[in-house]
């Protein structure tokens, strides 16, 4: 009886010897990153017609949008609007996590979820999350995605080359030199960019492990000046682990016809050339309306403006040739290697009356054509993290 006890003892001592060896295997890595996928894989996500809001987030808004792809996300793209408080939206996060995908929260400091010129948005601002004005909100925030211990994807201020958000520099103080910091750089763009590092450091001395900061300007810049290049805004590798870019084509009914290739051809040399290179890239945002007939304006546009427009139109392209030449371009260019692409899945009325029709199902033709290329096994469905030391 003893010995068969003591046989007992030993196997049971055995159990917990290996149970114990693999958890300590199973230990989370000091710092987490999201890495390349394999075989120049290219990553498959997108903001998934969210609402107003841009977090409207459901189950059921992100199985509609893969089932119409016929293609599971890897991550799923939302809004976190400081105007709504700036916490951590663990609701939204949960959600996308039991979805199966990776959450991708885009940092928005703004009072307004209107895209409007917010400019006059005087409590967001950049020099105020400097000065630590919203320190203990980011703790906060930051100790809260410490307890989840999720991984995500982060993006702060997206677009600050453009002139539409209040991050851009042109409210920050555009080229002017000697009104803060370095006085040989503009002080626009150095006003964001140590807003985000101060952000990113912030999140380092909670001791956030398990999140992979993105850099994310528009492809285009406006105004054009020199000093609104997206390489005077870059917080820098130390603080930046992916680089991320907004490219549409036209929307609106003024907007002039461009493809995907043009565009990144046009703007690579004179705004990202000074980014790239270093860092996986990203397309975080892209999307491309209907072909504009000027029956669609009827009873919408006064028929003196249609008529100044028809000209236009006629040089557009369809959205299936649009969609073509951008998945070409992702997958194969001489520019830039793509790593990712995030398509925003969303149509909206324009102030005009001018519906805005991204959605991939905008036409049957258009859907048809999304689901043949992405369904390119390039396009990967599941993101990979790796340890950093």
């Amino acid at each position: 009886m003893i010995k068969i006890l003591f046989i007992f003892i030993s196997f049971a001592l055995i159990f917990i010897a290996c149970e114990s060896s693999e958890k300590e295997i199973l230990v989370l890595p000091e710092v987490e990153k999201l890495v390349v996928p394999e075989n120049d894989g290219i990553y498959f996500g997108a903001f998934a017609n969210f609402g107003h809001s841009e977090h409207d987030v459901t189950q059921e808004k992100i199985t509609d949008f893969e089932n119409l792809a016929k293609k599971k996300l890897a991550w799923v793209y939302i809004s976190n609007n400081w105007g709504e408080g700036i916490t951590y939206p663990k609701d939204d996060i949960r959600t996308i996590c039991k979805s199966g995908s990776t959450p991708f929260i885009r940092m928005m400091p703004r009072s307004d979820n209107r895209q409007t010129d917010q400019s006059e948005d005087t409590n967001f601002t950049m020099q105020r999350i400097i000065d630590g004005v919203f320190d203990k909100e980011l703790k906060q925030w930051a100790e809260d995605a410490k307890e989840d211990n999720v991984s995500l994807l982060i993006d702060f201020g997206p677009e600050m080359t453009g002139d539409w958000f209040q991050w851009s520099g042109l409210f920050c103080g555009a080229g002017i030199l000697d009104s803060y910091g370095d006085p040989t750089y503009p002080d626009g763009p150095e006003r964001f960019r140590d807003a985000y590092r101060h952000i990113i450091d912030v999140f380092r001395e909670v001791g956030v492990k398990r999140v992979t900061w993105f850099f994310h300007p528009d492809i285009q810049k406006y105004p054009k000046d020199e000093w609104n290049s997206a390489k005077n805004y870059y917080p820098g590798d130390d603080y930046i682990d992916w680089i991320g870019l907004s490219v549409y084509g036209v929307q609106g009914e003024k907007w002039g016809w461009v493809t995907f290739s043009d565009t990144i051809e046009k703007w690579y040399e004179i705004h990202i050339k000074d980014i790239v290179g270093t860092k996986p890239v990203a397309i975080l945002e892209m999307g491309v309306t209907e072909k504009r007939e000027a029956k669609d304006f009827e009873n919408i546009l006064d028929r003196e403006v249609i008529e100044k427009l028809k000209d236009d139109w006629k040089n557009d392209g369809t959205k299936k040739e649009w969609l073509e030449d951008a998945f070409a371009t992702i997958i194969n260019n001489p520019y830039i290697k793509f790593n990712a692409l995030t398509y925003w899945h969303e149509s909206w009325t324009r102030p005009s009356g001018v519906e805005s029709k991204l959605r991939i199902d905008s036409s049957a033709e258009s859907l048809e054509t999304f689901q043949r290329l992405i369904s390119n096994p390039k396009f990967v469905s599941k993101t990979v993290f790796s340890e950093t030391p």
